[in-house]
């Protein structure tokens, strides 16, 4: 509805690194042969209902995000949004 706005609810948000951003041009960059020299990187964060964001955790392992997000969403009592498999 016009004029209405809707608050965010605080979230725990699982998102790709530096690798994601290239998910989109991975198959230009290979026909070019390009190496994919960006390991993939993950990231928790903290997601505020104002847009406020904190990492949390940061790694290369896309498990391990997953199990620090659970730990995170415990301790902030908040959902979990993984973002990587949108």
């Amino acid at each position: 509805m016009i004029g209405q706005t809707f608050a965010a609810v605080d979230r725990i948000e699982i998102v790709g690194g530096s690798a994601r951003g290239l998910r989109t041009r991975r198959g230009a960059l290979a026909a070019l042969g390009v190496p994919m020299a960006c390991p993939a990187r993950f990231m928790v964060l903290l997601v505020e209902d104002d847009g406020g964001q904190a990492v949390l955790w940061d790694g290369a392992s896309y498990a391990e995000a997953i199990i620090e997000a659970e730990r995170r969403a415990v301790v902030w009592r908040v959902p979990v949004l993984d973002r990587v498999v949108e």
